[in-house]
């Protein structure tokens, strides 16, 4: 007995912790990290780049906590710091295991502008991987000294673009994909239906490796003060041990991070201290208003998805909502919208698309900055802005559908024994979607004039949105990817540039000078961490706060992979991750 109330009182003083204690130590954590710490007098930032950056944060509160900034937050940051006399330079730990080229670009234009506002960039490179990546030694690569740690190797670098193909699984399982796409380039559903490259997939691959190799490499050039005949015979050399890499002209010293973190700090003069760039908070400008909307994830409709901390998505909902508020704020002067993303639904794309356009009739001007791609669904919200700017980098187009189901009932009859039949009534089309059994030949013919009609309408969009002809925009369609390079030269993209670029043609449309100064408001708004587990898990107000403790811990990525199995699993709920293109 004596063990029972011991026991009881301990689960009280838990429950009293966890709904008591634990709400008002996460109160006293956020209003903590709301409070900017006070700038040192001297200070060089320290920028760690190894690990994986979002492009931007969006409504999901939690993501504040993990302590991960995105690129966007680290692109203003660094703009400020090239105008900040506190800050002497940047200590940067490169990336090695790959990056979004378009993301590398963009970080290496904003490292550029601090050199050029009279400040240091050292870099390091720990290299214990199997390679060197190419994009991540791009963003450093006009760093005034780069060092190598020389237990480390200077590994091959350049770039590969791997697929894998499940044709030959799916048979082997009895599994029939049965797909529909428009044109020959829209090759993401070929993973599922072939065996291997279709000549129209590996032209297209390869020539989008290509592109990206040479526009890095000329980079690269520019930055070591090479030829490009020079930089690329360094680049093909790899690997090399350090004094190689040193006669390569590929690195500066040799050392470890210690080493060369100590010569940024003897750069910048005594007393000079290193900050993480997370905790440097520099005064925001002020300004006439200019909105940054920012969308980052595949394309869904439907109830905004809730997780803590988990994969990023543009909710059509959400960012309709957005342009919404944005559209009526008589503060806001012009819109800049970020772009990142691969692609997802055709009806969410269009419901987004068509905010944009009421944006534009109630006087706003719209300017897309598209960052690490902005593909398929990703270009078909882009097409209806006053402007686009890309990165060099920057994968887009792909203007293209597809779409289909897996016949599953003769694997589900061979391996479990599992029949499956149906009775309808309504339209003859109604059991199409069936996968027990394949289409009939008349749905099939039913299916292809809807991805026919899905395919016709995106020409629309494009041709409407870049003026162009019908004829035109089936020119540069047929799924084909393109860089930002290439689709400025056929006219889906009328400037090159990172975010400063799509802001300053953003001040252009709304005639701001362009040396005035503008205050970025941020959208979709960000929802309370109590609001957000409300609704994740249908709570009352008190077991919200109660549960807000546990998210301190949702910035282990692992804790977080969990939660939001388990919860996708309550929602009975199966989400398809479209594939990214790293370079390595």
């Amino acid at each position: 007995m004596k063990q029972f109330l011991i026991t009881v009182a301990g689960v009280v003083v838990g429950l009293v912790l966890f709904l008591i204690v634990g709400p008002m130590l996460l109160i006293g954590a956020i209003s903590a990290g709301s409070k900017a710490p006070a700038t040192p007098s001297a200070v060089v930032l320290d920028l760690d780049l190894r690990r994986p950056i979002a492009d931007a944060k969006g409504a999901n509160p939690f993501s504040s906590l993990s302590g991960k900034p995105s690129a966007v937050e680290i692109l203003r940051k660094l703009e400020a710091a090239a105008k900040d006399d506190k800050v002497k330079g940047v200590y940067v730990r490169a990336n090695v295991t790959g990056t979004y080229a378009a993301q590398a670009e963009e970080l290496r234009t904003a490292l550029a502008k601090v050199k050029a506002a009279k400040k240091f960039v050292i870099a390091h490179i720990q290299n214990d991987s199997l390679q060197t990546s190419l994009a991540g030694y791009m963003t450093v690569a006009g760093a005034d000294e780069i060092w190598l740690q020389d237990a480390g190797d200077f590994q091959p670098m350049g770039i590969i673009s791997e697929t894998m193909f499940l044709g030959g699984t799916l048979e082997k399982f009895h599994v029939v994909a049965q797909f529909e796409q428009r044109e020959e380039y829209k090759n993401a559903v070929n993973q599922l239906t072939q065996k291997g490259y279709t000549p129209a997939h590996r032209q297209a691959a390869q020539d989008l490796v290509n592109n990206l190799y040479n526009g890095t490499i000329t980079a690269i050039a520019a930055d070591r003060k090479m030829t490009r005949e020079q930089a690329d015979a360094a680049i093909r050399g790899t690997p090399y041990a350090g004094k190689a890499a040193i006669a390569a002209k590929l690195v500066d010293k040799l050392g470890r991070p210690e080493d060369s973190a100590q010569a940024a700090l003897a750069r910048a003069g005594d007393g000079a201290e290193l900050l993480d760039i997370d905790d440097y908070n520099p005064p925001r400008p002020h300004g006439p208003v200019i909105a940054l909307i920012q969308g980052d994830g595949d394309i869904l409709s439907g109830p905004p998805t809730r997780s803590f901390g988990g994969d990023a998505a543009m909710n059509s909902d959400e960012l309709s909502e957005a342009f919404a508020d944005a559209a009526k704020d008589d503060d806001v002067k012009a819109i800049v919208f970020r772009v990142n993303s691969p692609g997802g639904s055709a009806v969410a794309s269009d419901q987004i698309l068509h905010a944009v356009e009421l944006a534009k009739a109630k006087g706003k001007k719209v300017v897309v900055s598209m960052a690490n791609y902005a593909a398929s669904g990703g270009y078909y919200v882009s097409a209806g802005a006053d402007s686009i700017v890309a990165l060099p980098t920057t994968i887009t187009g792909s203007i293209g559908i597809f779409g289909g189901k897996f016949v599953t009932g003769d694997a589900l009859d061979r391996y479990a024994g599992i029949k499956s039949d149906a009775v309808t009534a309504g339209s003859p089309y109604v059991n199409m979607f069936n996968d027990a059994r394949p289409f009939s030949n008349a749905e099939r013919e039913q299916f292809k004039q809807m991805i026919d009609r899905g395919y016709d309408s995106f020409l629309g969009v494009v041709a409407k949105g870049r003026n162009m002809t019908p004829e035109q925009a089936h020119a540069v369609a047929h799924g084909r990817v393109w860089t930002g390079a290439q689709a400025k030269e056929r006219g889906l993209v009328d400037e090159l540039g990172g975010l400063d670029v799509a802001i300053a043609r953003a001040k252009q449309l709304a005639k701001i000078d362009a040396d005035k100064s503008v205050t970025l408001k941020l959208y979709p708004k960000q929802r309370s961490p109590v609001e957000e587990l409300r609704e994740l898990f249908g709570a009352s107000e008190e077991a919200a706060r109660a549960a807000a403790f546990l998210s301190v811990f949702a910035s282990d990525d692992r804790i977080s992979a969990a939660v939001n199995a388990a919860v996708q699993g309550k929602q009975g709920s199966l989400k398809a991750r479209a594939p990214s293109y790293v370079v390595r």
